[in-house]
């Protein structure tokens, strides 16, 4: 086997003429024969050199002398002859005789085998290109494995129930001759085999005029009867009691009176006659001749099933590689796809990366080089060529015998979720049903206006850009997130005392203004959508952010002003509660005197006059009469040397522990507290013990997975009034499958048509705008929907959606650039450190890097790496697409980031 990068040289031995045919094709396959010869043709009795009419005899056989090695070719008695190999230590008496003949070229018929029957200049060419789409636009799938054993007939079997329960019919086909997976299933369930694989092929190869007729009419006939579900299953065989070898193969219909695509061309007549969308093709491990001609189609989306093993991975990517040499796909041909199973997360995650980054550098190779249209593609290839990873579970491991039992088995330990990237491949969602009264998803899209489509971009890019920082929030609707709810659930009797945290951008400030814009904990609970919440407290913002604008401080005020202990009684302003913490922050203070400073603010922030000496006692006697939840936002900006200093790591640890014991410690638990801060913060501050302090607040985090993102992207697009109206209710509940049709109004489907070759769009997103540490943060999302929408207004080529896909690639640009500004401007820490990786020479700016190239220490990484600005993979060093574009940084290899990325997705999903 020729490894990837493995060169072609000299061989070792020559034992027979096949070695001779295999040394001059590979040869052929490389590019490497000489113009003038036109084909090679050895046998067991010699060797057939072809060459053109003005070329010599002599220029033949030289050539044969060098590519055969020194001494390789010899004459007696007038005939050349070519040295086989013989036992070492005596001269070689195994001669094979060489002909030359001269002849016009000649274009040799190539068909869709793995060994191709003429050894002809033309081997390094691709096959020829089908002429058209399957009939019906079927979608034909063939899953493929370099060896048994990895679960290649499991998945598939998985995939083609995912399917079919979607509503969408599939005929699932067992092409595997030798050795019948599938068949074994449907069998022991006890359906009867009316119409199998082999009797179609037998009336294909039968059929006189190079049409399916008879076998997709028989085909049609029969099969309806082997249906489970929406599943028409094409079984092998009729009867498992013959294990002979095949009668007939596929490379049996390669005949001159047909297509060269005659088997795949007349599933697909059969699919569509019998209403499936989709083919699934279960073919046979390894090179075989079995699978060449549904694997050489390249209308045929491939997926390959391999193990992180070597064997079966390097396998897999020399099959994969031999695919893009003959048969590339083009733009409008389905994507291939690599599965990679049986590992397990701890100990295994690395070589699944690894093994992903092999297999996406070999997809890739598969492409016909497109057109560049001179932007930065790494999203989108990152995207479109992920493999899917399916972990090992021990359940799995022992399949039961029936159809019935292994679908219950699939469909328990949850392998159509893993596989779901697949599922939408071979059959797009439907378009969910408006609501009643409602127009259609697609009513502001294709059937609007040019001029009214420019406006509802613009009106989008406006809105947007309201929501993208939390000075100008107002009291309008919002989008509730799972940590919300979390919170309102566990406290809908008492008042909550924890602690929120999220990252820089993650939607503190504005979850803090939105809570006291409700002014109650009830009505909060109310317009998040919380019932049963008896709980009317007051809430009561202590410390806000410093970067609001005039009047939402002014807001702010005014709900301090009426939760206050008294309309007589003017509480404290923020920058008097500044100015007692800064002087706090100058002194040398115990714990309990942090305690008392941070009590004083709260109790001040009511319009409780205390001094640290009296507070506690204060509190104690206000909260045996009347109850309040106090919000604290804004610490980094009184924090903001919290890494360097001491002082400020005590002060804030002793808030986020000391405070809220002391607050539990009271009788009832009459005051609440709620402390929104970043995590990085937290992690700094609280450096023992601090993931059990983080599992004790973790459904509260403000952490925008994946689907939540896709959530709020959908809430933007349709509270600006460009899509349809939906409560907030139905953006909710709306599942992740049903998320990605209700968002193609806003961006579509693909980074292109719908048919395209290009990366899905809501993929594409979440990848692009996902930072190292596996989160979106929603000031990115609407920071990007505003540029993405502001610059779609002047393009006019798609108008069957809002953001058009250029406007999209665009706007990650614009978009880390606003995203290292606000970072910088709210942690001067990180700040630093980014500015510092900008000003780098141009020559430095590639990732991967290493801490010498660009002049930062282990703890500058630590810093940034706790930020998600990069991921460390060995001794090199990574940046996000989020970061990357901004600090302008060069990608020079294939990362594993989206792998691993990927790995951890997966296993929160299975756990």
């Amino acid at each position: 086997m020729i490894m990837p990068d493995q060169e072609i040289r000299t061989p070792e031995h020559i034992y027979t003429w096949v070695d001779v045919d295999a040394h001059l094709a590979a040869l052929a396959a490389d590019g490497r024969w000489p113009g003038w010869l036109h084909e090679c043709d050895a046998f067991w009795d010699g060797l057939e050199v072809t060459i053109a009419p003005q070329a010599s005899a002599h220029d033949a056989l030289s050539w044969l002398g060098e590519v055969f090695g020194v001494g390789s070719t010899t004459s007696q008695e007038g005939e050349t002859l070519l040295r086989l190999d013989d036992v070492p230590g005596r001269p070689s008496a195994r001669l094979l005789p060489i002909s030359v003949r001269r002849q016009e070229f000649e274009a040799a018929r190539r068909e869709p085998r793995w060994r191709e029957r003429r050894i002809v200049r033309g081997l390094g060419d691709p096959l020829p290109r089908p002429s058209a789409h399957f009939r019906g636009n079927v979608r034909i799938t063939a899953m493929h494995s370099f060896k048994g054993g990895v679960g290649r007939t499991l998945h598939g079997v998985a995939l083609a129930d995912a399917v079919a329960r979607r509503g969408d019919r599939v005929l699932l086909v067992d092409a595997d001759l030798e050795a019948p997976g599938i068949t074994w299933m449907f069998n022991a369930h006890g359906r009867r085999v009316d119409f199998g694989y082999e009797d179609f092929l037998s009336l294909l190869h039968s059929s006189e005029d190079g049409r399916p007729d008879d076998a997709v009419r028989l085909g049609a006939a029969y099969l309806p009867n082997q249906m489970i579900g929406n599943v028409v299953v094409m079984p092998t065989r009729r009867s498992l009691r013959d294990i002979a070898p095949p009668r007939l193969q596929p490379t049996d219909l390669l005949t001159p009176d047909r297509s060269l695509y005659y088997l795949t061309e007349s599933l697909a007549e059969l699919a569509d006659r019998l209403g499936a969308r989709a083919v699934l093709i279960d073919l046979r491990a390894g090179s075989s001749e079995l699978s060449a001609p549904v694997l050489l189609d390249p209308r045929v989306q491939r997926i390959f099933v391999t193990t992180i093993s070597d064997q079966s991975l390097y396998g897999t990517v020399r099959t994969i590689q031999e695919l893009g040499r003959r048969a590339p796909t083009r733009a409008d041909d389905p994507a291939s796809v690599a599965v990679i199973t049986q590992f397990r997360q701890e100990g295994h995650r690395e070589l699944a990366a690894s093994a992903a980054t092999l297999l996406r550098d070999a997809i890739s190779g598969t492409l016909e080089p497109a057109p560049s249209e001179g932007e930065d593609r790494t999203v989108d290839r990152d995207v479109m060529l992920e493999p899917v990873f399916s972990v090992f579970q021990d359940r799995l491991l022992a399949l039961p015998a029936s159809w019935e039992a292994v679908v219950e088995l699939v469909r328990r330990q949850q392998l159509a979720e893993t596989l779901t990237p697949l599922v939408e491949g071979l059959t797009p969602p439907e378009e969910p049903a408006p609501a009643e009264g409602a127009p259609r998803a697609d009513a502001f899209s294709a059937s609007a206006p040019p001029g009214d489509l420019a406006l509802r971009r613009v009106a989008l890019s406006e809105f947007a850009g309201r929501l993208a920082y939390a000075e100008t929030a107002d009291d309008a609707d919002f989008l509730p997130t799972e940590s919300l709810r979390n919170m309102l659930v566990s406290h809908r009797t008492e008042p909550p005392l924890c602690v929120v945290t999220g990252a820089k951008g993650s939607g503190k400030t504005f979850t803090q203004l939105q809570m006291c814009f409700r002014k109650t904990w009830r009505d909060y609970a109310r317009d998040v959508g919380v019932e049963g919440v008896a709980l009317d407290a007051p809430l009561a913002p202590v410390l806000v952010s410093k970067n609001l604008s005039d009047s939402a401080r002014d807001r702010i005020s005014v709900i301090q002003r009426e939760v206050a202990v008294s309309r007589d009684v003017e509480p404290a302003t923020q920058l008097e509660l500044r100015d007692l913490i800064d002087g706090a922050l100058r002194s040398e203070l115990t714990n309990v005197q942090w305690r008392r400073i941070w009590l004083t603010c709260m109790a001040r922030a009511v319009g409780i006059d205390a001094t640290p000496e009296d507070v506690e006692q204060k509190l104690v006697d206000f909260g045996s009469a009347e109850t309040r939840i106090f919000l604290f936002d804004g610490l980094e900006d009184l924090l903001q040397d919290l890494l360097d200093s001491d002082v400020q790591r005590q002060a804030l640890r002793v808030l986020l522990v000391d405070c809220l014991d002391w607050l539990r410690s009271l009788r009832g638990r009459p005051l609440g507290l709620v402390i929104f801060v970043r995590r990085d913060l937290v992690q700094s501050a609280i450096r023992q013990n601090y993931g059990q302090f983080f599992a004790r607040y973790r459904d509260y985090e403000l952490k925008w997975n994946h689907s939540e993102a896709l959530r709020l992207a959908l809430w933007v697009g349709q509270r600006s009034g460009a899509m349809r109206e939906l409560t907030s209710e139905e953006v909710s509940a709306a599942k992740a499958q049903d998320l990605s049709a209700m968002l193609h109004p806003l961006w579509g489907e693909k980074m292109g048509s719908p048919k395209s070759r290009e990366a899905r769009s809501d993929g594409w997103f979440l990848a692009a705008l996902s930072d190292f540490n596996e989160q979106i943060q929603a000031r990115d999302i609407v920071i990007f929907i505003r540029e993405s929408a502001a610059f779609s207004v002047e393009d006019g080529r798609w108008p069957a959606r809002l953001l058009a896909p250029a406007a999209m690639r665009k706007a990650l640009v614009q978009c880390s650039l606003v995203k290292i500004r606000a970072i910088t401007e709210e942690s001067p820490q990180v700040g630093d450190l980014l500015n510092h990786l900008d000003g780098l020479p141009s020559d430095k700016k590639r990732i991967p890097f290493s801490p010498e190239t660009v002049d930062l220490s282990s703890q500058d990484l630590e810093i940034l790496a706790a930020n998600g600005v990069v991921f460390r993979e060995e001794d090199q060093y990574w940046i996000p697409e989020i970061f990357r574009h901004g600090l302008s940084f060069k990608a020079t290899g294939r990362p594993k980031i989206l792998a691993i990325a990927n790995l951890v997705r997966q296993q929160n999903n299975l756990d």
